[in-house]
């Protein structure tokens, strides 16, 4: 048994109408998301907002690297 596949000019023009539909629908799906996303933010407590760079805890400070021994030649 022996499949032959072709594909006419109408049909490639059908293949590529969707394909450029589907780019535009993600693309416009993508910016509805991104509105979305950035309408959902919560928004910075006022607390600490309203605090100077000085009233701010500070980090702790980065633990030491242990030591590494020596290798032996």
């Amino acid at each position: 048994m022996q499949y032959t596949i072709s594909m006419t000019s109408r049909m490639l023009a059908i293949t590529a109408l969707c394909a450029f539909l589907l780019c535009v629908l993600l693309f416009l799906l993508g910016i509805e998301l991104g509105k979305r996303f950035a309408e959902a933010a919560p928004p910075a407590p006022a607390s600490a907002v309203a605090l100077p760079a000085a009233a701010m805890p500070a980090l702790p400070a980065a633990p030491a690297m242990p030591a590494i021994p020596a290798l032996k030649q």
